[in-house]
């Protein structure tokens, strides 16, 4: 029996694709849409928000990259939930990124406009260690960010490679059978 091998595309089906489009379209309507002077309405879009995110990296827990979306998923609701329903950041993190002219005016618990964050100070954030508070120059321009979101960009990188990466495949091929001159 000759073996062979040869490259083989899996097939991508992501469970609930739909669901995290409309998670990730809350979060945009919270952080750009005019809710009002209340910032209640985008407090709740980003705690459901995430809610629906979690269960869709659950759904697709048969991928393994989903698994590690999962864990970074979690590790930003903690802070998200405990924090008042927006990722909290100090103004000390604001200004090492040179953004300290968006809290002018803020007090501590101020949504901070065109963001999904929350303004804290370290001793009264919940989760600290969670917070958006990894200042990190990048080519994509997120200046911030929290392990939570370091752990979902791996988890993008195991799930694109594992979606669109070809797998070897070893093909069996059937022996030739005896040709009649052979016999």
């Amino acid at each position: 029996m000759k073996r062979e091998l040869r490259l083989h595309f899996p097939r991508v089906h992501i469970r609930a694709g739909v669901l995290a489009l409309f998670a990730l379209a809350m979060q945009a309507i919270a952080i750009f849409a005019p809710l009002g002077f209340d910032d209640i309405p985008k407090r709740l879009l980003f705690e459901i928000s995430y809610v629906v995110l979690i269960f869709f990296a659950i759904v697709n827990l048969p991928r393994p990259g989903f698994l590690i979306i999962g864990v970074g998923l979690l590790l930003n609701f903690l802070p998200i939930v405990a924090n008042g329903g927006l990722m909290p950041v100090t103004a000390e993190s604001l200004v090492r990124i040179d953004q300290q002219d968006r809290i002018e005016g803020r007090a501590e618990g101020d949504a901070i406009p065109r963001t999904k964050n929350v303004l804290k100070t370290k001793e009264d954030t919940h989760f600290y260690v969670l917070s958006d508070r990894l200042v990190v120059d990048n080519p994509v321009y997120v200046p911030i960010l929290s392990i939570g979101d370091l752990v979902i960009g791996a988890g993008l990188v195991v799930t694109l490679g594992d979606l669109f990466l070809p797998r070897v495949q070893r093909s069996r091929q059937a022996p030739a059978k005896p040709s009649r001159a052979n016999l």
